[in-house]
């Protein structure tokens, strides 16, 4: 489904080969649809979804999100290179994702498969990004995703995305980012998510990306290193 105030944008081939190498198809990567920053696409996201002359600088891909039950919501934009940021005590750091100020708690589901998220008898996947999800679903593996390990809160509560989803009797998966497995921080974060799931009545597996893929390897990152030994074979 393109949306006709976004249908003249296009993604450039160097964003497409990166979404690529991200283990994400093309019928994913136009089903959303992706598309690059452009003088037309800064002024849409700025007059739409108020992002700051800011957070429209530098280069990136645009990725379109909705809801559980297929609204459009805020977009994301993640910067290709990132952005190098000063944070609020001076320290200089890579930035590679922005939204609009107050638009957290999304947990987002691309109208490709708002069907399948709808239906409880299907299993689902939740991770810890919109890119990631993106790659399970390339592989025909249904999955939300939300920003970052704590993405499925607002204002520290369930963001109540979550009450669209039917989750009692489903069976449903959380894989976060390989450094979920090493940090005990996080490891509290996933079983507060696994906590909330199976009160919700749902039937909850964990799963963890092997340690040896690195500590910041992401599903997306996994998925493409699965996609490459296969096409080796």
């Amino acid at each position: 489904m393109i949306h006709d105030a976004t249908s003249h944008f296009t993604l450039n081939d160097d964003h497409r080969e990166f979404l690529y190498r991200c283990a994400l198809s093309d019928e994913i990567i136009e089903g959303r649809p992706y598309y690059s920053l452009s003088v037309d696409s800064r002024m849409h996201l700025a007059e739409k979804w108020n992002f700051s002359n800011d957070a429209l600088r530098g280069e990136g891909i645009v990725i379109p999100r909705y809801s559980p039950d297929g609204i459009e919501t805020y977009p994301q934009i993640r910067y290709t290179p990132p952005r190098l940021v000063v944070n609020e005590i001076g320290k200089t750091e890579e930035q590679k994702y922005t939204c609009p100020v107050g638009s957290g708690g999304v947990i987002d589901v691309p109208p490709s498969a708002t069907e399948q998220v709808q239906d409880a008898t299907i299993p689902l996947l939740f991770v810890e990004s919109i890119k990631g999800a993106d790659a399970l679903l390339s592989a025909g593996i249904l999955a939300a995703g939300f920003h970052g390990v704590s993405g499925w809160k607002l204002n520290k509560a369930p963001s109540p995305m979550l009450a669209k989803i039917p989750l009692a009797g489903r069976e449903v998966g959380i894989c976060f980012d390989a450094d979920a497995v090493a940090r005990q921080d996080l490891r509290e974060i996933v079983k507060e998510l696994a906590g909330l799931l199976r009160f919700a009545k749902a039937r909850v597996t964990i799963f963890d990306i092997p340690p040896n893929a690195g500590p910041k390897t992401g599903i997306d990152d996994y998925m493409a290193v699965l996609q490459a030994a296969g096409m080796e074979e």
